[in-house]
């Protein structure tokens, strides 16, 4: 079988899982009061909400096992994402602590790291050594950060209807596709099915049928987020090349700033970086009289931008890479700047 087909193939039965799942796994999240309650002001839906985001989890871990059950970094990938997958389900029932959330996350990163899925090099603007620098020493705790850091990253951006199935399925089909170019069919295998995961969540969660509405919840996005910084490492990260992680990070770049921004801008106001508020990028677009979908549609507009241009850095030299790299981002928070969707302190009524 082609890759190609074997791609098509395995999508199409993650996507079926996912639809068959999703109204199981409302019914049990309904059972033992995994529900999202609108109590803040943070919160936009009326009624309350079942958490689904585990027939997310459920079809990448079982069509993943049907593609690849012997590869000892599949078994790592899959069983750091059981234990993440545990973790936000208790988070969605009792709401766990930051700390027990992120020891978490740092259990199922150092799974990962064990079966030698990290970062080893990095582009270093394509001087000497064709383009690479070797990270040594520096290689696992550079993997632990990424790893964390993007999963707590996506998990941030889950504030509107969507807004991360959609952008996670957009960055995980751009990065199979990077995969594809550059050699690596194998880890594409995963990038795509991961993408039919999110994709396929879309229509429960974009619902306004409260007897068919779901949430991703901690459980969908901690997974999603773990699972898409993952196999970045195992496929984009690992190309010997010098865009090796300028592609993800450009890829990821919006949640990777909202996330940056959100910690420095707490921490300047001497609040908790892991304080909830109203200032995040997508709650800001929201915000400015664009509504909910708009906001949403926006988000996946950037997303798809920055994924053309993350294609068209894998045919290019490291150089070339760094410098579109440096001017897409320069280009992205000159925007944000200009319409007023960067700030730091909230807006006086």
């Amino acid at each position: 079988m082609t890759i190609t087909a074997t791609i098509f193939i395995l999508s199409i039965l993650t996507a079926l899982i996912t639809f068959i799942a999703i109204p199981f796994v409302r019914k049990l999240s309904v059972k033992v009061g995994a529900v999202d309650v609108p109590k803040s002001k943070r919160k936009i839906h009326k009624f309350n909400v079942p958490y689904a985001g585990l027939a997310v989890f459920l079809s990448f871990f079982i069509v993943v096992l049907i593609y690849d059950h012997s590869s000892i970094q599949i078994i790592g990938l899959l069983s750091g994402c059981l234990v993440l997958a545990v973790v936000g389900f208790l988070d969605d029932l009792f709401e766990i602590s930051s700390a027990a959330r992120i020891l978490g996350q740092l259990v199922a990163a150092i799974i990962v790291i064990s079966v030698g899925i990290r970062v080893d090099i990095i582009g270093n603007f394509g001087n000497g050594n064709d383009g690479l620098f070797s990270l040594g020493a520096f290689s696992i705790p550079f993997t632990l950060c990424w790893i964390v850091g993007i999963t707590n990253a996506i998990r941030i951006l889950d504030g509107l209807d969507g807004l991360v199935s959609g952008v996670i399925g957009i960055v995980a089909a751009t990065l199979g596709v990077v995969d594809l170019i550059t050699g690596r069919p194998e880890t594409a295998v995963l990038c795509f099915i991961l993408s039919a995961s999110a994709f396929s969540f879309l229509p429960s969660n974009f619902s306004n049928n409260q007897k068919r509405k779901v949430f991703l919840g901690d459980v969908g996005s901690n997974f999603l987020g773990f699972a898409i910084a993952v196999v970045a490492i195992m496929g984009t990260a690992k190309t010997a090349a010098a865009f090796s992680m300028v592609i993800p990070i450009l890829v990821l770049f919006v949640p990777i700033f909202d996330t940056l921004f959100a910690i420095v801008r707490r921490t300047l106001a001497g609040k908790s970086p892991f304080e909830a508020d109203r200032l995040h990028l997508h709650f800001r677009i929201m915000d400015s009289g664009l509504g909910q979908r708009k906001a949403t549609l926006i988000i996946y507009g950037i997303t798809i931008l920055l994924s053309i241009i993350s294609i068209l850095l894998a045919g290019q030299n490291g150089k070339l890479a760094i410098v579109i790299f440096v001017l897409t981002v320069s280009a992205f928070l000159t925007v944000l700047w200009k319409f007023g969707l960067i700030k730091t302190v909230t807006d006086k009524k």
